[in-house]
C-alpha cells in the first residue's frame, strides 16, 4: 500500500512539475516570438521610412525641374512682350 501511495505521489509530483517546465518553455517561446515580431515590425517600418525618403526626393526633384520650366517659360512671355512693346513704339 505504501508503495502504491509513493507511485501515485510521484506520479503526481513529476505531472505538476512537468507542466511547471512546459509552462516555462512556452513563457520562453512567447517571449521570442514577441521579439521576432518586434525585429519583423522595426523591419518594416525601417523599409517603409526608405521608400517614403524615396518618394519625396523624386516630389522634390520633379516639383525643381516644374519650377525651372515655369521660370523659362515667364522669361520667354517678358521678352515677348517687351519685343512686342518695341514694336508698338516703333511703328507711332
Amino acid at each position: 500500500m505504501k508503495r502504491r501511495i509513493a507511485a501515485l505521489l510521484v506520479t503526481a509530483l513529476v505531472s505538476i512539475s512537468g507542466a511547471a517546465a512546459c509552462s516555462g518553455v512556452q513563457d520562453q517561446l512567447e517571449k521570442r516570438a514577441q521579439e521576432e515580431v518586434d525585429k519583423g515590425r522595426q523591419r518594416i517600418e525601417k523599409e517603409v521610412q526608405k521608400g517614403q525618403n524615396q518618394v519625396e526626393e523624386q516630389i522634390d526633384k520633379e516639383r525643381r525641374q516644374v519650377e525651372k520650366e515655369v521660370e523659362k517659360g515667364r522669361q520667354q512671355v517678358e521678352k515677348r512682350v517687351q519685343e512686342e512693346q518695341q514694336r508698338a513704339g516703333e511703328g507711332q
